[in-house]
């Protein structure tokens, strides 16, 4: 217990003060006792099916969102460790390493750990890259509104902060997801911004656009769809009615 009340603090402190990407896999371990055993013994007979089942449902249930924090994409359903359990054992039940995620994340995580700095995936509810926008859009040619997602760093951040902001989105496919989401959404929009464009015109109708987008990044400044009416009313192509299919 002391060694995972230790633990627990020493990833608090890094966590805290965005410094997880130092941690090593070396200083996490029980002596004489194989990762993968203790989070089987700990974590998969501990908590997920023995006594420890209800800190369980209270981390699913204690959230604030559906959606998972780790992409901002897909809603949660499951459980998962910031740090691998298996590689990280003696935070395998740390309050702080667990966090509540889509199953594709979790998945696309899995036990993977790395020694590059750059890649080690953010804490969501710790490593917050959400008070400054760095998520952008831009519409392909002739391709009827389809936009591409992409990562620009404010300049003024630390160097391997934006190599993680950077990894993570490629990493997690957030660019081939996103724009997934706003394909099915211009879909569905298709035919009211006709409307809005006829009885408007092309400034009506960026302007429509902006409102939207405004709203939408009221409410998460990075949110694929708040971006994605940026993009669209920036785009001038756009606005004069290149998203209009026969």
């Amino acid at each position: 217990m002391d060694i995972a009340e230790a633990a627990a603090k020493t990833f608090r402190a890094a966590a805290l003060s965005s410094t997880l990407h130092t941690l090593k896999s070396e200083d996490f371990q029980v002596a004489d006792i194989s990762g993968k055993k203790v989070s089987d013994i700990v974590y998969e007979s501990g908590m997920t099916k023995g006594p420890g089942r209800d800190f369980y449902d209270e981390v699913m249930d204690g959230r604030d969102e559906d959606l998972c924090p780790m992409c901002r994409h897909t809603e949660v359903t499951e459980l998962d460790h910031v740090m691998p359990k298996k590689a990280f054992p003696a935070l395998c039940v740390a309050p702080d390493n667990l966090v509540a995620v889509c199953g594709f994340c979790n998945f696309k995580k899995g036990d993977d750990t790395t020694e590059d700095a750059g890649k080690v995936l953010l804490h969501p509810h710790f490593e917050d890259a959400a008070t400054e926008r760095w998520l952008e859009a831009e519409v392909t040619p002739r391709g009827a509104g389809v936009l591409r997602y992409f990562v620009a760093p404010p300049l003024h951040w630390e160097g391997v902060f934006a190599d993680r902001v950077c990894h993570q989105f490629d990493f997690l496919e957030l660019g081939k997801r996103y724009s997934s989401k706003a394909n099915q959404t211009l879909s569905g929009m298709r035919q009211h911004l006709t409307d809005q464009l006829r009885a408007n015109g092309t400034s009506g109708l960026r302007r429509h656009l902006e409102g939207l987008a405004a709203s939408h990044r009221a409410d998460d400044l990075n949110g694929w769809a708040g971006v994605a009416y940026s993009s669209w009313a920036a785009d001038e192509a756009f606005c004069q009615g290149s998203f209009i299919t026969s």
